[in-house]
């Protein structure tokens, strides 16, 4: 595969957008560290893969709102907010 990507100039850095297919197929996404260096002329990308104690922990909505049922005692404009059913991507 072979994708041409010029560089730009933003905020005094040189930067280059990398397609998502591109990434896809080396396994990197959003968030991924790559290491990078120069290999023969030719800057080489590889992921880091992160260590499973470093990856960002994702809660559920009940380990999120733990205590939040007193809330309303300490600030009344909170009334009713624990209502309802979820509204984003909060795991269930």
């Amino acid at each position: 595969m072979s994708i041409i990507a010029k560089i730009r100039e933003q905020d005094g850095a040189r930067v280059v957008t990398l397609p998502s297919e591109l990434l896809e197929s080396i396994g990197a996404g959003v968030g991924t560290a790559l290491a990078l260096k120069v290999k023969d002329g030719a800057i080489v990308a590889v992921p880091i893969p992160e260590p499973a104690s470093q990856r960002r922990r994702r809660y559920t909505m009940a380990e999120l709102l733990v205590g939040a049922e007193h809330l309303p005692e300490i600030y009344e404009g909170v009334a009713g907010a624990l209502d309802g059913e979820p509204a984003g991507r909060e795991l269930g």
